[in-house]
């Protein structure tokens, strides 16, 4: 049975892998569409299916919870909302599969950590404090998951990815290859399309922010501290 990875009559991620980038105009015609919320749990499925990940007993019923979750916009984000995460999602897929991720338990983790890394985001009401935001989303996943899937060390390495996509600031140490895709998929779901596709992200931001001045010149801010950090994959910088 295949699994469609979008929707009916839409190719697979295999597909857009195989011929990236050629295909690049149809993940930006899903990841652009913004008709109705996505079905995160069908999407986290096909995205491990995707990554030959199919035995996932001891995490179905947690990644049933965290896509209900992740479907909640009470702050009602322009940008940071299901959109933003569903993008996440597909592109760290999409980069696992380029970058040849191999171990399993990471390509589970990159999946929950990608629709996860920004979970109940606050939009206009968030505080300015660094890392504030980073560490409530991943209070939230921990209270998730047993402590029998995630002892102290994970506990530290997972804590460290969501204090990584702090923008602001750049990340130290990278050398985790799951760190790795999830920073590049968190930047290239602004990036990867193109200037006006940016502009019309900075659109949804400059709602949510309540930013006064114009949406071209708030992705310009973003292009200017994009050039103090890292895109670290070659298949990353290749996508750009």
């Amino acid at each position: 049975m295949r699994h469609f990875i979008f929707e009916k009559n839409m190719p697979s991620l295999g597909y857009i892998t195989n011929h990236w980038p050629n295909t690049k105009h149809l993940l930006k015609k899903f990841i652009f569409s913004n008709h109705k919320k996505p079905n995160f749990y069908n999407l986290c499925i096909s995205c491990l299916n995707e990554l030959n990940v199919y035995k996932i007993k001891n995490f179905k019923g947690i990644i049933k919870i965290l896509s209900k979750k992740s479907s909640m916009n009470v702050t009602f984000n322009s940008y940071h909302d299901q959109h933003h995460f569903k993008s996440v999602i597909i592109i760290s897929c999409l980069l696992a599969k380029l970058s040849n991720l191999k171990n399993k338990d990471d390509k589970i983790w990159l999946i929950i950590i990608a629709l996860t890394h920004d979970l109940s985001h606050q939009g206009r009401r968030i505080i300015s404090s660094p890392y504030y935001q980073e560490d409530k989303s991943f209070r939230e996943l921990s209270h998730v998951i047993s402590t029998k899937l995630i002892n102290h060390k994970k506990f530290k390495r997972f804590k460290k990815i969501f204090r990584s996509t702090y923008f602001p600031v750049k990340a130290e140490n990278v050398d985790d290859q799951l760190e790795k895709i999830i920073l590049d998929a968190d930047i290239l779901a602004s990036l990867m399309f193109g200037m006006k596709a940016g502009i019309t992200l900075a659109e949804r931001l400059k709602h949510e922010i309540r930013f006064e001045g114009r949406s071209d010149a708030l992705f310009s801010g973003f292009l200017k501290l994009l050039s103090t950090k890292n895109l670290y994959l070659k298949s990353s910088k290749k996508s750009c």
